[in-house]
């Protein structure tokens, strides 16, 4: 009996210890804001995906009920040190009960180093908490589709996701681990490797397929 009441013990610790199946309780009145690069600022605006298919506009849709508020900061181009600059003025000053912060893929295309990715991304999150706003952190998607684990590009990409997994893990956040649910896709549904063409039109950015797995994704984290 004792052992059993240990194991249970060790299955809840263990769960609740798992950034990626924490979620996010909301309440009426909330705000969101999903802070990012080209992948959230095309979930707004892409002449390659119907208006109102972006991940962001179907997140608003599906919360509305709620009576939560959806918004996104997000230019195309932009690191973790872009996000830095603009975080008082574009995303506090909003006051948004929930932050989510979706970046690393430029990052990784321009050398940032996984110790300076992880610093960078560490003083962003210690300003959102500072402003109010509770922190959901998402990992990088891909520059291109399919998986190699010879790819340099994967290489630097798997380094910047293990880092946004580790700060989550370390600073209790929820996690969206969307580069394990795209190789998961992948894995499914991408069997010859295309580089493009199964969540993505150009590797990276998404098709409507890709922003609703993407919603659903998010989706996910909040309760």
């Amino acid at each position: 009996m004792v052992s059993l009441c240990l194991a249970a013990l060790f299955s809840f610790v263990a769960f609740d210890d798992d950034p990626a199946a924490r979620q996010v309780e909301l309440k009426k009145g909330d705000r969101i804001i999903f802070f990012g690069d080209s992948l959230t600022a095309l979930a707004i605006k892409d002449k390659n995906v119907p208006e109102g298919k972006g991940y962001v506009p179907r997140v608003r849709e599906a919360l509305k009920e709620k009576g939560v508020e959806v918004d996104a900061v997000a230019t195309g181009g932009h690191k973790v040190t872009d996000l830095l600059k603009r975080v008082d003025a574009d995303v506090i000053a909003k006051k948004p009960t929930h932050v989510v912060i979706q970046i690393g893929v430029n990052d990784a295309s321009k050398g940032v180093t996984p110790d300076e990715f992880r610093a960078q991304l560490l003083e962003l999150i210690g300003k959102l908490q500072a402003g109010g706003a509770s922190v959901i952190q998402c990992t990088c998607t891909c520059r291109i589709e399919g998986y190699s684990a010879d790819n340099a590009m994967d290489q630097k990409l798997d380094a910047l996701a293990e880092v946004a997994r580790g700060i989550a893990k370390e600073k209790s956040l929820a996690l969206v681990d969307l580069r394990k649910a795209f190789r998961e896709y992948w894995k499914a549904n991408n069997p010859d490797n295309k580089p493009k063409g199964i969540l993505t039109y150009d590797g990276n950015h998404w098709t409507e397929a890709g922003h609703e797995y993407v919603a659903e994704q998010m989706l996910k984290k909040f309760k």
